[in-house]
């Protein structure tokens, strides 16, 4: 059952991506959370590091939106500077923001890979349809205290994730499932 809160890789931030060996697996389309994912919760404008990434991954020939829970008043504001499209109020994990995310990119789920901060949210929205998940470390503790009830809750999550990590990179090349 944890493995639904599982991301598939684990990133400092959205800078210490991999987005080249994404692309080298075919992901083609990228869907980014916004709050603590790209940005500070009282941060409404993208700064210039996540511009200048945009840009990069824009030239690299990856399709971007950002795919928010919050309201579309903010995710308009933080999708102009970059220049992609936003869906807001995505109600992640559930499905319904994500299917409008896929009316709008060229590519369907298995080109598709989803980055943000949360496990509840972002990761479990991307376990649920079959979606390449990368979780972040959040940029800021400055967060609604609703968030911060499912922060509590996502350590012994991480704690397991982090430690089943660990005993996976100490498997031999090749050892099956029963660690031989």
């Amino acid at each position: 059952m944890l493995r639904f809160f599982y991301p598939d890789v684990y990133a400092e931030s959205v800078f210490d991506v991999d987005y080249d060996g994404l692309k080298t697996n075919g992901i083609v389309n990228l869907l980014f959370d916004i709050d603590n994912t790209l940005a500070p919760v009282v941060s409404p404008d993208p700064d210039a590091g996540v511009i200048e990434l945009f840009g990069k991954l824009t030239d690299a020939g990856f399709n971007i939106c950002l795919l928010s829970n919050g309201g579309p008043g903010r995710a308009e504001r933080f999708a102009e500077p970059l220049g992609v499209p936003f869906v807001a109020k995505a109600k992640k994990p559930a499905a319904a923001g994500l299917k409008k995310v896929l009316l709008i990119l060229p590519a369907d789920h298995t080109k598709t890979a989803i980055i943000g901060d949360q496990l509840f949210t972002d990761i479990l929205c991307g376990k649920r349809n079959k979606i390449y998940s990368i979780l972040v470390r959040q940029i800021s503790e400055d967060e609604q205290w609703y968030i911060k009830i499912k922060r509590v809750l996502e350590t012994p999550v991480l704690a397991c994730f982090r430690k089943k990590r660990r005993m996976d990179d100490k498997k031999p090349r090749g050892a099956d499932k029963r660690g031989g």
